[in-house]
């Protein structure tokens, strides 16, 4: 199956650039798309949307959905998205000035294995990848800046683990489910 990265990855992808540029990083890394996810939940979306974007309305829409699927999974965490993300800022170290890449930046490796893993459970689904797809990739690979921040802030990971992982991965409905009483018995 064919993925296709939805515009709400898109603007994780670029909010993260941005964190990175901040931050004077010659690329794009796991930590910067993680500050990029913490940052799109505080962002005014209809504002950043122009009226003169074709098909605004579906794409607004779809901003607010996955961001909201972002909160209640920071939600269901107990997590400060805003003050995990500026303590994550902290902890992060500060790049060169003198290293600032000109241009859009290139993902390390690791950024580019994340991304892959969201594609391969995006596939679970229709194929296409949304930021809580990066989320739980992001959370499955180790960042021992992320975790000390989450130890100081004492936020228990893998709750936050299991809420991502229940954002992306198909639920059965239960109620859906025949009963063993409702089945016909063929001899």
């Amino acid at each position: 199956m064919k993925t296709r990265h939805s515009t709400s990855l898109l603007l994780v992808w670029r909010v993260a650039e941005l964190e990175a540029r901040n931050l004077k990083a010659p690329f794009l890394e796991p930590s910067h798309l993680l500050l990029g996810l913490c940052k799109i939940v505080d962002l005014d979306l209809p504002a950043l949307v122009t009226k003169e974007t074709p098909d605004r309305d579906a794409v607004l829409e779809e901003l607010l959905r996955e961001t909201r699927r972002l909160r209640e999974v920071f939600r269901e965490a107990a997590i400060d998205a805003q003050h995990f993300r500026r303590r994550f800022r902290q902890v992060l170290t500060t790049g060169s000035s003198v290293m600032e890449a000109r241009g859009r930046l290139h993902r390390t490796d690791d950024a580019k294995d994340a991304f892959a893993e969201a594609e391969r459970t995006a596939c679970l689904g229709d194929g296409t990848v949304f930021p809580v797809h990066l989320l739980h990739a992001l959370l499955a690979a180790k960042d021992p800046a992320r975790e000390k921040v989450l130890k100081e802030l004492a936020i228990d990971k893998r709750r936050f683990t299991e809420a991502a992982k229940r954002a992306v991965i198909p639920q059965k409905d239960p109620a859906s489910a025949p009963s063993s009483r409702d089945k016909t018995r063929w001899n």
